[in-house]
């Protein structure tokens, strides 16, 4: 008696595993782990765009310094026709040898598919080949070689033709080297928490994330902010996504939290992006996603 009682309470449960199990398997459950994780590298590919003021928009930033014609000696009026309209307030301090950075910038048309405000901080220090900081990239006759790089806080938001985004938080730490010859090379690390609302015909949905990315060795000419520096990047990202999904319309998936690890190559203006053997392309410009027949 005591067998078939223990048959009984164990035939539904086993049923029940079995049934998550085929669920979990099936065509369906497939279809929605891919379109997460489409939104998920829709939502990656607006954090590194150069337009957005993404992690590219930086990365420019970034080179400019390592030239003569670093942000701090430009004038508003060249930045408007080269970036957006800016505004850049820099101070010094001679103690400890590190600038400090502010700039605000708008792009695109507000009423458009792409616009972007966008308003960060930073700080750096120029270092000569002995690591000791000096005021400029060049001083008399001696260039810096490395450059120590932060982004301290940012805020903004923008929009592309498949979402739009509101920053929430921004950080990052970059080491420069090679700032005295023509081509650097960058490592460090980059983290962009962020609002984005996803419109499809089928679902509108927000996902509150967090990106985290690693350089490993990302090179690019110095200098080359003013010649389209996405289309002269190259090197590999790694990195973490993790979001919160909420749907305001329809549900075009069931996972409400993503968590994907990705890699990035860098090249031609594009970045190849790699999660759970999908690949997918970015516009390293307007960060988006290029998509067959665009």
């Amino acid at each position: 008696m005591k067998s078939k009682k223990f048959v009984a309470i164990l035939l539904p449960a086993f049923a029940a595993f079995m049934m998550s199990a085929c669920e979990k398997d099936s065509p369906m459950s497939s279809q929605n782990d891919t379109v997460a994780t489409e939104d998920a590298a829709e939502s990656i590919a607006s954090a590194i765009g150069a337009d957005n003021g993404g992690v590219v928009d930086q990365m420019g930033d970034v080179l400019e310094l390592a030239s003569f014609g670093h942000l701090q000696a430009q004038s508003d009026e060249l930045l408007s026709k080269a970036t957006g309209i800016a505004k850049i307030d820099t101070s010094y301090d001679p103690v400890t040898g590190t600038w400090t950075l502010k700039l605000n910038r708008e792009r695109g048309n507000p009423n458009g598919d792409h616009y972007a405000q966008i308003s960060r901080t930073y700080t750096y220090q120029f270092l000569n080949k002995d690591g000791q900081p000096q005021k400029y990239w060049k001083v008399g006759a001696d260039t810096a070689y490395t450059i120590k790089f932060n982004i301290i806080e940012g805020t903004g938001t923008h929009r592309t033709r498949h979402l739009s985004q509101k920053l929430t938080g921004l950080s990052g730490a970059f080491t420069v080297a090679g700032v005295n010859t023509r081509l650097v090379t960058i490592n460090g690390t980059y983290e962009r928490s962020a609002v984005d609302t996803i419109s499809t015909s089928e679902a509108v949905r927000t996902l509150d994330h967090t990106v985290k990315l690693t350089f490993t060795d990302v090179q690019a000419p110095r200098g080359s902010r003013h010649s389209d520096v996405h289309r002269k990047l190259s090197g590999n990202i790694s990195g973490t996504y993790t979001a919160f999904v909420t749907f305001q319309r329809g549900e075009s998936y069931s996972e409400k939290t993503i968590n994907r690890t990705f890699s990035i190559e860098l090249g031609d203006g594009n970045a190849n992006l790699h999660i759970r053997g999908l690949k997918f392309k970015c516009d390293l410009l307007l960060g988006e996603l290029i998509r067959l027949g665009r």
